[in-house]
C-alpha cells in the first residue's frame, strides 16, 4: 500500500513539474489588447508571449462585451482519466466551436486528439496545456 502511495505522490509531483509553465495569472483580451508586447508571467518566471494576430482574431470571434472576460491562455486541460481534453467556461467553449466548426452551446466541451491538433495550429500562442491529477 505504501508503494501506491509513494507512486501516486511522484506522478503528482511529476505533473506540478509540467505545469511549471502556466501563468501566475492570467489576463483578459482586452488587458492584451492594450500592451504593446502582449504577455503573461509563468510561474517558473518564464514570459509567455501573445501573436496580435491571434489576439484579433479571438476579438472577432466574441462580441467587444465580452473582452474583458476572456482570460488568456485558453487552457486544454488534460487529464489522465480520459484520452481527450476538457475546454471549460462559455466563451473559451464558444471560442473553440467556432475554430473547429462545432454547433454545442455547453460551457464544458471534451475534444480528441485530432481537434487538438487542429485548436494547437490555430491558436498556438493563446492556448496552454494543463495537465490534471484527478
Amino acid at each position: 500500500m505504501k508503494d501506491i502511495d509513494r507512486a501516486d505522490r511522484l506522478i503528482k509531483k511529476q505533473i506540478l513539474s509540467l505545469n511549471r509553465h502556466l501563468p501566475r495569472s492570467r489576463k483578459s483580451l482586452s488587458e492584451l489588447l492594450k500592451e504593446d508586447k502582449p504577455h503573461v508571467t509563468g510561474n517558473d518566471g518564464t514570459r509567455h508571449r501573445f501573436k496580435w494576430n491571434e489576439l484579433e482574431r479571438l476579438a472577432k470571434l466574441i462580441p467587444e462585451d465580452d473582452h474583458p472576460r476572456l482570460k488568456l491562455p485558453i487552457y486544454i486541460e488534460i487529464g489522465s482519466d480520459k484520452s481527450g481534453a476538457r475546454i471549460s467556461g462559455r466563451l473559451e467553449c464558444e471560442i473553440v466551436n467556432r475554430i473547429l466548426g462545432s454547433t454545442s452551446s455547453e460551457n464544458e466541451i471534451f475534444i480528441y486528439r485530432p481537434d487538438i491538433k487542429i485548436l494547437r495550429m490555430e491558436l498556438p500562442t493563446t492556448t496552454q496545456y494543463i495537465f490534471l491529477v484527478r
